[in-house]
Order: structure tokens, then C-alpha cells, then sequence
């Protein structure tokens, strides 16, 4: 994880910061001088996406409204395996 100040990306093929960027969270840099209030980022590979229209939910796996959470629900784990068909 990085402060949202720290993070970069590449953008039309060059390494750019953020904050540079055109974002939705305009304010993302509030707070960016105190480590405890300042916004966090976290790298995430899609290996495969879907619309939200074709979001896949079932009663009993795991959910979690933290920003990142390390998935470890078997129950879980298979159905959603199963639904992008990747393997474990």
C-alpha cells in the first residue's frame, strides 16, 4: 500500500503521479502530510472483469467492506473460481 502522494501509474505510456491525473476523488491528497488520515492506495491486477449488471453474489460467501482483504473462505473461494473459471 501507498500513500495516494507516493502512488504512480503509467498514463498514455509514461509513469505519472496520481494526484496528476484526472480523478473522481478530486480531494484525494487531503491530509497527505499525516500518514494516519492521509489516503491510501493498493495496486490490484484484474485478471478478468465483469458489468455490474453480471455481479455474482450467493448467501453464504465471505464479504468484507475493507479496502483489501485476503480471501481465505473456501466455501467462497470455489464458487467464485468456478464462476470467473479460473484455477486455484
Amino acid at each position: 500500500m501507498k500513500t495516494a502522494v507516493n502512488y504512480i501509474l503509467k498514463k498514455d505510456g509514461e509513469r505519472v503521479p496520481i494526484l496528476e491525473c484526472d480523478l473522481i476523488a478530486p480531494e484525494m491528497d487531503e491530509n497527505s502530510e499525516n500518514p494516519e488520515l492521509s489516503e491510501y492506495l493498493v495496486r490490484v491486477e484484474w485478471t478478468k472483469t465483469i458489468p455490474r449488471a453480471d455481479a455474482y453474489r450467493e448467501t453464504g460467501m465471505f464479504a468484507n467492506q475493507n479496502t483489501v482483504c485476503k480471501l481465505r473462505n473456501q466455501f467462497t473461494l470455489e464458487k467464485l473460481y468456478s464462476f470467473f473459471q479460473l484455477e486455484e
